[in-house]
């Protein structure tokens, strides 16, 4: 599991939206996005993200990703690092992420239920649900439900 990576339901509990976006374009200071599907919010259809220019997210024009966002209304700040950016490759893991993140929301408030959410990831997921369903059991592990 790689050092620090956050469990999800701690990282979906810093996010006011979450969507799967297509990146249309990478500015200086913003990236426009086009919604693919919301999964937490009312993002409009396109939109911006504000973007640092000291720790930029890894995307370029063409890109699918899964942004988890801060604030209510564009231009959003992404809540997550930019080592944590989740990538969408195709459509069968765009499907696997909307999935996991609506089975994260469904049960971040039962960590007996969660739990059963990330052994499920760590026993038949892909690597990257893997490595999340990990850091999310050992974080319940740890200490329940809080950020770390």
């Amino acid at each position: 599991m790689p050092p620090g990576l956050r469990p999800l339901h701690v990282r979906l509990a810093a996010a006011d939206v979450v969507a799967q976006v297509r990146v249309e374009q990478v500015d200086e200071g913003r990236i426009a996005l086009r919604l693919e599907e919301p999964l937490r919010g009312a993002p409009p259809a396109a939109f911006e993200v504000k973007r640092s220019p000291l720790r930029p997210p890894p995307l370029a024009s063409g890109d699918r990703a899964l942004l988890l966002l801060r604030g209510d209304r564009p231009p959003y700040v992404l809540a997550d690092e930019p080592s944590e950016l989740i990538r969408i490759a195709d459509d069968a893991m765009a499907a696997r992420w909307a999935a996991a993140v609506r089975a994260t929301l469904a049960k971040q408030n039962d960590p007996e239920a969660l739990a059963d959410v990330y052994r499920e990831w760590v026993s038949n997921g892909p690597e990257s649900l893997r490595e999340i369903g990990s850091a999310g059991l050992a974080a319940l592990a740890g200490g329940g439900l809080g950020a770390h």
